[in-house]
């Protein structure tokens, strides 16, 4: 069963276009690696340009209204979610000039020595995400204390140590191969694994007892096998990545077929963003959530929220029984025994 209603309260807007932005970007990047788009990496990095673009508008609107508003400020829950807002801002922009940096090398001449012009060394291209980690630690400790929930912020905190190996390995400091250099993201990714298997597991206990509405049975089978395909499938690209990077002169798939995992497992989060309620009210200053703010200014969208498919549906359990006559309504009518009224008088 397929409930539109559910899909627009559930639906994580944020989520989305992150996920989108980075599925969109995987695709340019494989075509690109193999020689089928023959542009310049600024081009095939528009897709996260983008998503910074819709964040920074998002943030500007947000503060505006956060000023313009001084009297709903004080409202509970509102200005910890302004200050998530500009904590998560602040992120993006060290994202985003890390970007732009890894744009720069890659489109100059990433092996070019150090007294050539333009040059650029590899320290300074991931200076940004050494200063995004550590913001990162600094914001998680905020954010368990508010109880606010926490996705890029975690994920960049436990990933410095990765970040410094593929420094070193890039400037040739050390020679180990990428799948030594990459034991923290095995490690990321076993984790998630495992947490994967518990909400599959949970599911599965949930889905035998009384104790789930109905109504959450589907999102939560859903959401369970839309993780564990997207593990499992960045777990595969991630392994056939490192074997092409460890052996580029031996015969391998192509980059294309290399990334086919990734979509895949890219196109499995983005479609779960409809299972993951959730949102900062303050961006682009909506303070309410984006579906009903979405609602309200598309009127016409209701008609589709009210939806719902049910897939599977049998016709024999509503049919009437054969053996069971049908009688004829005039002659049910006359059936009817008579019953005579009489006129009750109200007392004074």
């Amino acid at each position: 069963m397929v409930d539109c209603k559910h899909l627009f309260q559930e639906f994580h807007p944020g989520r989305f276009l992150v996920f989108a932005s980075l599925l969109v970007f995987g695709v340019l990047l494989s075509f690109k690696l193999e020689g089928v788009m023959e542009c310049s990496y600024w081009v095939v990095f528009a897709p996260l340009w983008l998503w910074k673009l819709i964040m920074i508008a998002g943030c500007i609107l947000g503060i505006r209204s956060y000023i313009l508003q001084q009297d709903l400020v004080h409202e509970m829950g509102t200005v910890a979610d302004f200050q998530a807002m500009l904590l998560s801002t602040s992120l993006q922009m060290l994202l985003l000039s890390f970007e732009a940096c890894l744009c720069y090398k890659l489109t100059t001449d990433p092996n070019s020595g150090p007294d050539s012009e333009g040059h650029m060394n590899w320290y300074l291209v991931f200076m940004p995400l050494f200063l995004l980690s550590v913001l990162s630690i600094i914001i998680c400790g905020w954010g368990w204390k508010k109880e606010r929930p926490l996705d890029l912020e975690l994920l960049f905190s436990v990933n410095m140590l990765q970040f410094v190996l593929l420094v070193l390995r890039i400037e040739g400091i050390v020679f180990w191969s990428y799948q030594i250099i990459l034991i923290p993201l095995w490690i990321l990714l076993g984790i998630c694994s495992i947490a994967v298997i518990y909400y599959i597991a949970l599911t599965a206990v949930l889905l035998c007892t009384n104790d789930i509405l109905p109504s959450l049975r589907t999102p939560r089978t859903a959401a369970s096998c839309l993780y564990s395909l997207a593990n499992f499938s960045l777990i595969l690209f991630l392994g056939l990545l490192v074997t092409k990077i460890d052996n580029p002169e031996a015969e391998s798939h192509s980059f294309i077929a290399i990334f086919l995992p990734y979509h895949l497992g890219m196109g499995s989060l983005v479609v779960s963003t409809f299972y993951q309620k959730g949102g900062n009210p303050w961006w682009f200053g909506i303070r309410e959530e984006f579906c009903l703010f979405l609602l309200k200014k598309f009127p016409a969208i209701r008609v589709y929220g009210n939806i719902s498919y049910i897939y599977g549906y049998s016709t024999q359990e509503t049919a009437i029984p054969v053996d069971i006559p049908i009688t004829n309504t005039s002659d049910s009518k006359n059936s009817l025994p008579k019953v005579t009224f009489s006129n009750v008088e109200l007392p004074d």
